[in-house]
């Protein structure tokens, strides 16, 4: 896997200026064709300028325009392979394996940059002080709440789930000092996610955020933002598949995170945990007989 430049292009188009984002649109119609273009022919092809061209080259990361066309030839295999674009009708199977292995390893890196590490250290330590945790997300942020619960509350953390918003809004009513929101939506902007975070606050809850890399409402809103790649969500939702994995990929390692750095404690309830589910099944093969 290379550095997937068309990806990252794709993704920053919609917050670059006009004169830029014409730029992006061009190449991504024939990245092949650009590899043999000079800048001034590219400016003149986007309709744009040769200032512009240079600034779109920084905007999404890179030196200038030699180091655009360098990782656009690298990465030549993935485009005359056609793996950038989103699933279309009768796709091959073999060709659906590719596009999706390749959108995953890429939100994958792209999120170990975007997750900061000093964030993840203030949220651990959240974690450890919080006396209950409620993560609470709509839609496949819903799932992501129910993994984040799977794994801290097997060591030793009381976590909440609850998709009723009623019910929420009074146990953080009535939740102690020590209590803790965790807020997960992919675009930062789901009203039931906001409302409830802004009650959190007005509540004296601690909260946190889990959004993708972009200026969201909810990541302004809460005592510690993190942030996983951008993942576009193009018509038939791939980028929802690869935003879920991009989330329970962050979920993962906070918890190892935590893990981490409550090694012993975390390690004892891990092993309760899973003798807890050992005698379970013995109790199953004991009304079995």
């Amino acid at each position: 896997m290379l550095n997937n430049i068309l990806l990252q292009i794709k993704e920053k188009k919609a917050f670059l200026p006009l004169s830029e984002k014409k730029i992006a649109e061009v190449i991504l119609k024939d990245p092949v064709s650009v590899i043999n273009m000079n800048s001034s022919l590219l400016a003149k092809k986007a309709d744009s300028s040769s200032a512009a061209v240079i600034r779109f080259c920084r905007s999404i990361g890179l030196k200038g325009f030699v180091d655009l066309k360098l990782q656009l030839s690298a990465d030549l295999q993935g485009i005359n392979d056609n793996v950038y674009t989103d699933i279309v009708p009768g796709e091959d199977l073999e060709q659906i394996k590719k596009k999706l292995l390749v959108n995953t390893h890429h939100v994958f890196k792209e999120t170990n940059h975007t997750l900061d590490p000093k964030a993840v250290s203030q949220a651990t330590k959240l974690f450890y002080e919080s006396s209950v945790i409620y993560p609470f997300g709509v839609g496949a942020s819903s799932i992501v709440a129910e993994d984040f619960q799977q794994k801290f509350s097997r060591i030793g953390k009381k976590v909440i789930v609850l998709q009723d918003q009623h019910v929420l809004s009074t146990a953080l009513a009535v939740a102690d000092d020590k209590a803790l929101f965790l807020g997960i939506s992919n675009g930062g902007e789901k009203s039931e996610v906001l409302a409830l975070t802004k009650m959190a606050k007005e509540f004296g809850v601690q909260t946190i955020s889990l959004t993708r890399n972009t200026e969201n409402t909810l990541s302004t809103l809460t005592n510690v933002s993190l942030k996983t790649a951008f993942a576009q969500e193009p018509p038939l939702r791939s980028g929802a598949t690869v935003s879920l994995l991009a989330q329970m990929y962050a979920i993962d390692i906070l918890f190892y995170a935590y893990v981490t750095n409550y090694y012993q404690a975390s390690i004892q309830k891990l092993e309760k945990s899973k003798e807890a589910i050992d005698h379970l099944y013995q109790q199953y093969d004991f009304f079995n007989l």
